[in-house]
């Protein structure tokens, strides 16, 4: 199921594919993704995301699409911050990608 994350304030735009069977996330070739990572002791993922766009990201656009075991850690990475990826992805309706699985 294709599921969209966009944010007001910033560039960010990501196109993603989340497959409820295999449970995985797919962020799309050409995804637009946040400018900086959170570097906090809440989020313990920033190292990781960084060597994910140092293989995946040119001038803040995904050059080939990046599979992830959970929208969560696939919105991370769009991010760059903890985030939600059951209420961040959405549908083109915006319908939140929890409701869309229920």
């Amino acid at each position: 199921m294709k599921v969209f994350l966009k944010r007001r304030n910033s560039k960010i735009e990501a196109v993603g594919e989340y497959d409820p069977d295999s449970k995985k996330f797919i962020v799309k070739k050409g995804t637009v993704v946040s400018d900086e990572v959170a570097h906090s002791e809440k989020f313990r993922g920033a190292n990781t995301i960084e060597k994910y766009r140092a293989e995946y990201v040119k001038d803040g656009v995904v050059t080939k699409d990046v599979i992830f075991k959970s929208a969560s850690t696939a919105a991370n990475f769009v991010t760059g911050a903890s985030t939600n990826g059951l209420t961040a992805w959405k549908s083109e309706d915006g319908i939140p990608l929890k409701e869309l699985l229920k």
